[in-house]
């Protein structure tokens, strides 16, 4: 049932750390967002993919605006699209590889909504080259029931629309946006680059800023720890059907991976995993890549999800920047040598931005570390572990991805956290969204 009418659901984080009975209403038309009584607490919420639970929390009604997913407007020649919020990143992928243009920054996740993209500030897959989420939103109608429908970008409004960019969905509902887009490649190159730590993996990074696509892999057992490839994708003047290998929507990873009854990631699997992929991707090489590969391989990890099982699993994300990097690289071979967490994979990025609000961006390596059964009690003292290592090193955590922060860690790593809150704050009256990503963080 649409509208006012509430329903209950039980929903859950994507890394399966939080689960909540929540209110949850589905509006379908724009004036039903304001059904609600003025004193309701609510969230917005897109695609349902947040690995953190920013969409939901105890207490609050989830606004599924999954309703809100057409594309309103595109301009071909100008390379402009104007779409709803509640359209997922994969569709409006689709739509514009047909015509000739994509958007660069696009999360691994296909279903993540366009107006979670935003309040989440994604980055893809060169952060160094193309920045975050907000360098293709030129314009954005955002909703709430005390402010009516404001109309933000860089030159109206600009402190709410910088209030937004990363503003976790506390700012309100965003209705609509624009969007500027980027010409894809005709086809990319995937060059691998071996690298046995991850120092070395970041002077990779460095050297290949400019790849359309750059990501490292690594090995995160103490034996092998950091060893792995840096995969640098090239343009290439070679068509390898972009639009054509994109995969249908009904084949999109879901918002919820269906959890093996069993564990498959304790250290035996980890390490066939590592022992496979290794003999696999780490030798010199390069091979043809489609885009629609390289922007969304999680459509690629179902069976790497799912065999975390019921327990989940965590990511810690954290940016150190470069002149710290390779001390903070060797003493987190350290701890792990001496903790030996199970940690399922490492993967490096490179950022060369300007941190802004709570968004995770700046300018240094980025490493996304995910772990097996994160409340067993080892894994959780690693994870603060690595906190402290990586606060230690001047790092800056991904609040979006890593369920096991909490308020002291996020103000100690962002610098401007106290007066992002209350940006946030000013554009969020009387507290009236929030979730449990807000409440944990003390937003």
């Amino acid at each position: 049932m649409r509208g006012y009418a509430l329903g209950e659901s039980h929903l859950t984080s994507f890394d399966r750390q939080f689960e909540a009975l929540c209110r949850v209403q589905r509006p379908d038309r724009y004036r039903l967002l304001d059904a609600l009584p003025t004193d309701v607490p609510r969230i917005p919420r897109g695609g349902g993919v947040s690995y953190v639970a920013a969409s939901f929390g105890a207490g609050g009604v989830s606004q599924e605006l999954g309703a809100f997913d057409r594309l309103l407007a595109f301009d071909e020649a100008a390379g402009r699209l104007t779409v709803e919020a509640g359209a997922r990143i994969g569709d409006v992928q689709r739509f514009l590889l047909a015509r000739g243009w994509y958007l660069a920054v696009a999360p691994g996740h296909p279903r993540a909504s366009i107006g979670g993209c935003i309040a989440a500030d994604v980055h893809g897959k060169n952060p160094a080259r193309d920045g975050t989420f907000r360098s293709q939103v030129e314009a954005m109608e955002l909703h709430a029931p005390l402010r009516g429908t404001v109309v933000a970008s860089r030159q109206r409004n600009p402190e709410l629309f910088e209030a937004s960019c990363g503003g976790l969905g506390l700012t309100g509902s965003i209705a609509r946006v624009r969007l500027k887009l980027a010409r894809p490649p005709s086809g990319l190159v995937m060059r691998r680059v071996p690298v046995t730590s991850l120092a070395e993996a970041a002077a990779v990074l460095r050297e290949s800023a400019n790849a359309r696509v750059l990501y490292g892999w690594h090995d995160g057992r103490a034996r092998a720890f950091g060893r792995g490839v840096v995969w640098v994708g090239l343009s290439s003047d070679r068509a390898e059907g972009a639009v054509e290998d994109m995969p249908p929507r009904d084949a999109d990873l879901p918002a919820t991976v269906r959890a093996l009854p069993f564990e498959v990631w304790n250290r035996a699997g980890i390490a066939a995993a590592n022992g496979w992929l290794g003999w696999r991707w780490r030798r010199a090489g390069q091979s043809p890549e489609s885009l629609a590969a390289a922007l969304f391989p999680l459509n690629r990890a179902r069976v790497y999800f799912a065999g975390f099982g019921k327990a989940g699993m965590a990511e810690a994300q954290w940016l150190v920047p470069h002149r710290r990097f390779d001390a903070f690289a060797e003493a987190l071979a350290d701890e792990v040598a001496r903790s030996r967490p199970r940690i399922t994979l490492i993967a490096s990025k490179l950022f060369a931005g300007r941190a802004a609000g709570l968004s995770f961006d700046g300018n240094g390596v980025a490493l996304a570390i995910q772990l097996a059964a994160p409340r067993e009690a080892p894994q959780q003292r690693f994870l603060e572990a690595l906190a402290g290592l990586a606060l230690a090193h001047e790092g800056r955590p991904n609040l979006i991805k890593d369920s096991s922060l909490d308020g002291e860690v996020a103000r100690r790593g962002i610098a401007g956290f106290d007066t992002a809150r209350g940006q946030l704050a000013a554009h969020n009256p009387g507290g009236l969204h929030g979730s449990e990503l807000s409440r944990r963080l003390g937003l």
